[in-house]
């Protein structure tokens, strides 16, 4: 039998993170272990504000009759299970489970999970600026953690100009500008990237509100810097109208549900000739390990979460000549709780 039990906790930035959302200081999370002969898995559930799970509605889910069934026969039948509405429909809660049900498989036949060092595909890494005053930038970059090769620049607010000024004038790394749906406008969009010069700019992410796909044509007909879509790409159908719209996609396990159907998307934008993302909704260094893993498909990695935060739960990411690598020796994502721990765990489901 596997037993499950979770922990709900806040993280908690560094300090403010601001994207055309807004502001927030930290991010709600359901932390999922399952334990099977003394072997750990581990998953997340990361809620920011703007997504419809709740803390609540993850623990509820987490509880129910049909899941705890499920562990009983020892994960016999959790694929089908996952598959169901209620588990499609709330893709935070599912990408917990799976994920740890993932590391309790790859423990138990002794393997290791994560990205292949020799993989001739290198993934460019990035650390995240989110938006603020411009007058603060100065500051705020010289306290961004060292190494990472790409700059990301959180815009879609009224000061983007000014800001993208001040980053020209206090950073020299190529720019990945991500407007979180904050433009109305092709010309807006044009303006940003002549405000950073267009030459620097490896990629625009999710310029124009999710449904506004005619305005994420027009700007990949206006430009050669790269369009990915982050929001318009929920799932695999919206994955297959991108050709002709996107030129890559941002998989996140937020949105996916889990690694399993993030590597399905994973490669299938590669055949679709899309590049690849692997970003994050702020999870810690547990979620952040898990999407390493599927670096070697990956052409942009979004996982700088562990930098942003000051209580991360857990540990053994590390930048090491601008590669993302995971620490821990051993069997799984290669990270592991941090001591003295932060996460206090119950039961769920007995």
């Amino acid at each position: 039998m596997i037993t499950l039990s979770i922990a709900r906790f806040r993280l908690l930035f560094r300090e403010p993170f601001g994207t055309a959302h807004g502001l927030r200081k930290g991010t709600d999370s359901v932390f999922v272990r399952l334990e099977r002969d003394g072997l750990l898995g581990h998953g997340e559930a990361t809620l920011p504000p703007y997504v419809k799970e709740t803390q609540a509605s993850v623990v509820q889910l987490l509880g129910s009759p049909e899941l705890k069934n499920v562990l009983i026969r020892e994960g016999v039948g959790l694929a089908e299970l996952l598959d169901s509405d209620p588990w499609r429909a709330s893709p935070g809660a599912r990408a917990a489970v799976q994920c740890a049900y993932n590391e309790l498989l790859i423990k138990g036949s002794n393997a290791i999970h994560s990205s292949d060092p020799d993989d001739p595909r290198t993934a460019r890494c990035m650390v995240t600026l989110g938006s603020g005053e411009p007058a603060a930038y100065a500051s705020r970059i010289a306290a961004l953690p060292a190494g990472f090769p790409v700059l990301k620049v959180k815009l879609g607010g009224p000061f983007d100009l000014a800001i993208l000024r001040e980053v020209c004038d206090h950073d020299e790394r190529p720019l990945l500008l991500d407007a979180n749906q904050g433009w109305r406008s092709v010309d807006q969009a044009l303006l940003a990237l002549d405000a950073a010069g267009a030459g620097r700019v490896i990629a625009l992410e999710q310029p124009f509100p999710k449904d506004r796909w005619d305005l994420h044509a027009a700007l990949g007909k206006r430009t050669k810097a790269l369009v990915i879509a982050d929001e318009s790409i929920q799932g695999p159908d919206d994955l297959e109208r991108a050709p002709g719209v996107f030129g890559g996609v941002n998989l996140k396990l937020m949105k996916c549900g889990g690694l399993d159907v993030a590597r399905s998307m994973a490669e299938r934008a590669r055949e679709l000739g899309m590049q690849v993302m692997l970003g994050s909704m702020s999870e810690s260094s547990l979620g952040c390990a898990a999407m390493l893993s599927l670096a070697g498909l990956a052409d942009l990695l979004d996982l700088d979460g562990p930098w942003l935060l000051s209580n991360d739960p857990f540990e053994g990411m590390e930048l090491c000549e601008g590669q993302l690598r995971t620490t821990v020796t051993g069997a799984g994502y290669g990270v592991q709780e941090r001591m003295p721990r932060l996460l206090e765990w119950y039961p769920i489901g007995a």
